[in-house]
C-alpha cells in the first residue's frame, strides 16, 4: 500500500458508459420503483401523496432535480477530482465550508451504504424463507454482502462498474417489459388506460405537493459519477453527460413504471397504496404475472440493490480519499492498494462502519421499536433501523444538493449563462429544500430524531473544519471562494 497522502486512485479510464453505470447504479431504478414509489403514491408518515397522479409528480421533481443536475454539469465540466460536491462547494465557499459539506455528504453515504446491507441481508432472508424455506439469518447475509461488494470496491473500479451495469441492466430491463407489458394489456381489466396520471388536477394541490416532495428520493445519486472523474478517459465530457443522461433514463423509466402500476391497479389509487409493495403485488397477481414471476422480481429487486451498494460505496470511498489527501480528513483515508491504487482504507472504513450497524440491530433486536399497527405482527428485525438510516441519508443529500445549487449560483456565475444558471440553481433548491421538508415535517418515531442526528452530525462537522484549519492555517487560505 501507499503511505502517500496525495495518492490518487488507479489510471482505470473508464468509459462513458462506465461513468453512466456508476450513477445509474447508485439511483436503483428497481429498487425505487419497488420501495420508494408507495410513499410518492401515498403510504407515507403523513398519509399523503400524489395517488394516481403519481406519474405527473415524477415529472415535476424531475425537472426540478434536473435544474440541481445541471448546476453540478457544469462544475464537472470545470473541476474534475473525485471530490465531486464537496470540491465544487470549496470551490465557491473555500475550504472551511468545504470541509463541513464533504462531512455532510461523505457521512451521509457511509450510512447509506450500511443501510443498503441491512436491506440486502434482510429482503435475501426473507426472499430464501418464501421461494425454498430456508432460513438463514439475515445478519449473517448482510455480512456476506459487505465482504462481496467490498471486494468488488478494492478489486477495482472496472470491476466494480460492470458489475453495476450487468446487475442494473438486468433488473431495470426486466422491470421495464413488464411495464410495457401492464400497458400493452391495458390495465386492469383491459381498460384502465388513461391520461388521469399526467393530470396535476387529479388529486388534491397538497398530496401532488407531497408526492413531489417524495418524488426527490428517487432520483438521489445522480451526481455520483462525478466521483470517478479522475479515473475517467474523458472527464470533460463524459461526467457532465452521464450525470444529466442518468437523469433523463432514471426518469423516463420512473414514469413508465408509475404509469403502469396507475393503470395496473385500476386508477385507484387507495388500492394502489394498501398494496404496500406494487411491484411485487402486480407481478404476483394472475392477471399480469404468477407467483415464479413475483420470486423473480424479488430477486432483481436485490440484485438492484447490490448495484446500488457498489455504487454507494464506490462514491464514497474516492471522497473520503479526496478529503484525505487535501488535509482535511486523517490521511490514512488516502491510502490506496499498492497494485490496484483504489482507496483500500477508506472502503475498510465503510465496512466497519456497514458491520458496526449491523452487530449493533442484531444484538438489541432491531435497536428501534418493531411494533406495527396489529398487536401481534412485528416488522423484521433490519426494518425500522434500515428506514431511520434512509431518512438519515436522504435528508443528508438533499441538504448537499441545495447548497451544491446555492455555491453553483456563487461560483459559476461568470462562468456560465446566467439566465440559465439562476432558473437552474432556483429549481434545484426549491425542490431540495422541498425534500428535506418532506422528510421531516410530522415524521413519525423513529424518524422524528433524524433532524437531531442529523443537526448533530453537522455541528460536529463545523467543529472538525475549525480544529483542521487551526492546526494547519494554510487550508483556511487555500482556494479561497472566488468574488460573485
Amino acid at each position: 500500500m501507499s503511505d502517500n497522502p496525495s495518492a490518487s486512485p488507479g489510471h482505470a479510464k473508464i468509459t462513458m458508459s462506465g461513468v453512466l453505470a456508476q450513477s445509474v447504479g447508485f439511483m436503483g431504478p428497481v429498487f425505487s420503483v419497488a420501495t420508494l414509489l408507495p410513499l410518492v403514491v401515498g403510504l407515507s408518515a403523513t398519509g399523503r401523496g400524489a395517488g394516481v397522479a403519481t406519474p405527473i409528480a415524477l415529472v415535476i421533481a424531475g425537472v426540478g432535480i434536473f435544474g440541481a443536475g445541471w448546476v453540478i454539469a457544469q462544475y464537472a465540466k470545470r473541476i474534475h477530482l473525485c471530490g465531486s460536491l464537496y470540491e465544487y462547494i470549496c470551490d465557491a465557499f473555500g475550504p472551511r465550508a468545504g470541509i463541513v459539506a464533504g462531512w455532510l455528504y461523505y457521512g451521509a453515504m457511509a450510512v447509506l451504504a450500511a443501510a443498503t446491507f441491512l436491506a440486502l441481508g434482510g429482503q435475501t432472508e426473507e426472499f430464501l424463507r418464501s421461494a425454498f424455506g430456508v432460513d438463514v439469518a439475515w445478519w449473517v447475509l448482510a455480512l456476506v454482502f459487505v465482504a462481496l461488494v467490498m471486494a468488488a470496491v478494492v478489486i477495482g473500479v472496472h470491476v466494480s462498474v460492470k458489475a453495476q451495469l450487468a446487475l442494473v441492466l438486468i433488473s431495470a430491463a426486466i422491470v421495464a417489459v413488464f411495464a410495457v407489458w401492464v400497458i400493452a394489456k391495458g390495465g386492469q381489466g383491459g381498460t384502465s388506460l388513461s391520461a388521469t396520471p399526467f393530470n396535476p388536477f387529479a388529486v388534491d394541490g397538497l398530496g401532488l405537493l407531497y408526492g413531489v416532495l417524495y418524488s426527490f428520493n428517487m432520483y438521489i445519486g445522480f451526481e455520483s459519477a462525478a466521483n470517478l472523474a479522475e479515473e475517467t478517459d474523458d472527464p470533460k465530457r463524459h461526467v457532465p453527460r452521464a450525470v444529466l443522461w442518468s437523469l433523463t433514463i432514471c426518469g423516463a423509466y420512473f414514469i413508465l413504471t408509475s404509469y403502469s402500476q396507475a393503470v395496473g391497479f385500476g386508477l385507484d389509487a387507495e388500492a394502489w397504496k394498501a398494496s404496500v409493495f406494487p411491484l411485487q403485488a402486480l407481478a404476483s397477481s394472475p392477471e399480469f404475472g404468477s407467483t415464479w414471476f413475483g420470486d423473480l422480481v424479488f430477486v432483481i429487486i436485490i440484485l438492484d440493490v447490490a448495484a446500488v451498494a457498489i455504487g454507494v460505496c464506490v462514491a464514497a470511498t474516492r471522497g473520503l480519499l479526496a478529503m484525505a489527501r487535501a488535509g482535511r480528513l486523517p490521511a490514512a483515508l488516502a491510502t490506496t492498494h499498492h497494485r490496484r491504487r483504489t482507496p483500500v482504507v477508506a472502503a475498510g472504513l465503510l465496512a466497519v462502519v456497514s458491520v458496526a450497524a449491523i452487530v449493533l440491530v442484531a444484538l438489541t433486536d432491531g435497536l428501534f421499536s418493531r411494533a406495527t399497527g396489529q398487536p401481534d405482527v412485528l416488522q423484521p428485525q433490519w426494518a425500522p433501523m434500515f428506514g431511520w438510516m434512509a431518512g438519515f441519508a436522504g435528508a443528508g443529500l438533499a441538504l448537499m444538493y441545495l447548497a451544491m445549487c446555492v455555491a453553483g449560483a456563487r461560483g459559476l456565475w461568470h462562468e456560465v449563462n446566467r439566465t440559465k444558471l439562476v432558473l437552474a440553481a432556483t429549481a434545484g433548491v426549491l425542490v431540495a429544500a422541498g425534500a428535506v421538508f418532506g422528510a421531516v415535517y410530522k415524521a413519525a418515531s423513529p424518524l422524528d430524531t433524524v433532524p437531531w442526528a442529523l443537526g448533530a452530525w453537522i455541528a460536529a462537522g463545523v467543529i472538525w473544519s475549525l480544529v483542521v484549519t487551526s492546526r494547519r492555517p494554510a487550508l483556511a487560505l487555500e482556494d479561497e471562494p472566488r468574488p460573485a
